[in-house]
């Protein structure tokens, strides 16, 4: 038997909450194509627009931020030097 990791997901359920996962971003996508929507901008007419836009601000976001945190981060023993 492996040893269990502190915040791991044990080996058995990473399976199944990847299909879970990718069984609801189906269904989310799937009711995209049925929900009659108000278009404002051309665009819109788009069926998977949201999706797309939603992945490119999160992936933009966590480029953002990992540039964010070089700025900001301290050396391991700030706390040391006193």
């Amino acid at each position: 038997m492996s040893e269990h990791k502190p915040n791991s997901v044990p080996s058995p359920w990473a399976g199944r909450i990847l299909v879970v996962f990718f069984g609801l971003c189906a269904i989310v996508l799937g009711a995209d194509f049925l929900k009659e929507r108000e278009v404002h901008h051309p665009l819109e007419e788009w069926p998977i627009l949201y999706p797309i836009f939603g992945f490119v601000g999160i992936s933009l976001l966590i480029l953002i931020a990992k540039g964010l945190r070089r700025l900001v981060m301290r050396s391991e023993d700030y706390y040391e030097d006193e």
